[in-house]
């Protein structure tokens, strides 16, 4: 039995094996998009984010069918094809992240078995099962969402009932006709192949272990502890659509092009300011020269969602703290703060799109929620000041 499993194993290793370095070779590229840049995390070393995931999102349906070799009391000595015989599974679902997921899994077969006398019978096992699945693909080479193989491993348990033995002429006192009622534990893998954006075609190789009696066998005159049944099915896969519209997991992208506007903006007003008049102003009191740049963000009540309205303002931010190496940037109120929370859930989604989309140093930005420590600072203090309106 060790060698049939061995023989069984050998194709889905190797080919793990080739998709494995072929994922390797290909992640030094880096796609170039100038449409489109991906949000990342500078926490965990700029990895790309995920959408995300609603509890609708990212379920399958599984249908598939093969063949299932039993083994049990006496199998040893018959041929391996004589211990095959069809059966057939259906499976729901889902993918709680690119490592992993749960299914739920329905099967049906029908075995063959080996009396003391070398004579064949056959029964009907029927179950359902609730495997873990463990993407060891996105595990070891990181989740790529054009991925063509995946390799998955099965960890599961299940119950089985069995019945319908085959009528017998012979009656030694050790089988019995009795149906049973057996828990069973499953282990196995599965080699998964996409073929369009919703489906995939997939082989899984298998093995459930059951209690000695899953034969017929009463367990007297039985040495071996355990009975069961390997299977390997080939069968298809489909993905059900999620919210947004994609059948899989998707990385967060921001479109820079909505920027196009605002830089164009600027350049008109810079433009425009080359050719104005300057007014004739006398200055008859000393001036205290200063850098400062000071802008507005405002938000919609109770939210800390920066609206489309205000991402000019944060992009004058991001614009003026460039450049210089020794600038620093504060987030304040112009009046004081009512209500601390949401101030500091807005001051911190500020602070998140300046680190994030425009890579402002995150040890330069500051949070003060009391404006006088602000206007405390030296006034010839080179900085930038964005002030929440409450």
């Amino acid at each position: 039995m060790k060698k049939t499993f061995i023989a069984f194993m050998m194709p889905f290793l190797a080919c793990a094996a080739g998709f494995a370095q072929e994922e390797d070779l290909s992640a030094s590229v880096t796609p170039q998009d100038s449409e489109s840049t991906y949000w990342t995390d500078p926490s965990v070393g700029n990895k790309r984010l995920l959408n995300k995931s609603k509890f609708r999102d990212n379920w399958f349906i599984g249908l598939q069918a093969g063949a299932l070799y039993t083994w049990g009391t006496n199998t040893s000595d018959a041929g391996v094809f004589d211990q095959i015989r069809p059966g057939g599974a259906i499976s729901l679902g889902k993918w709680l992240a690119p490592a992993g997921g749960f299914r739920i899994q329905g099967f049906y077969g029908n075995h063959v078995g080996q009396a003391g006398n070398s004579k064949s019978y056959h029964w009907d096992a029927a179950g359902v099962a609730l495997d873990g699945l463990f993407n060891f693909t996105n595990i070891f080479c990181g989740y790529r969402e054009s991925r063509t193989f995946n390799l998955i491993g099965i960890l599961g348990a299940g119950y089985e009932h069995t019945g319908n033995y085959s009528k017998r002429a012979w009656n030694d006192g050790l089988y019995t006709l009795k149906s049973n009622d057996l828990l069973s534990i499953r282990l196995g893998l599965m080699a998964n192949f996409r073929i369009s954006t919703a489906w995939d075609f997939n082989v899984e190789l298998n093995n459930s272990w059951l209690d000695d009696s899953f034969d017929g066998i009463d367990g007297k005159g039985s040495n071996n502890r355990w009975d069961g049944h390997a299977n390997l099915l080939l069968g298809f896969t489909y993905r059900f659509k999620n919210h947004d519209g994609s059948h899989q997991f998707t990385y967060a992208t921001r479109d820079m092009s909505k920027y196009d506007a605002l830089n164009n903006e600027i350049n008109r007003l810079r433009e425009a300011n080359k050719h104005a008049v300057k007014p004739v102003t006398k200055v008859e009191t000393e001036v205290v020269t200063t850098n400062r740049v000071r802008t507005f963000i405002s938000f919609a009540n109770g939210s800390s969602a920066i609206d489309k309205l205000q991402e000019v303002n944060v992009y004058t931010a991001a614009e003026s703290m460039k450049g210089y190496t020794d600038r620093d940037l504060y987030i304040t109120s112009k009046e004081a703060v009512k209500d601390t929370d949401l101030f500091m859930e807005r001051a911190q989604s500020i602070r998140n799109v300046l680190a994030n989309t425009y890579n402002i140093p995150a040890g330069r930005i500051f949070i003060e929620k009391n404006s006088a420590v602000i206007d405390s600072l030296n006034p010839q203090k080179t900085c930038v000041i964005v002030y929440i309106n409450e």
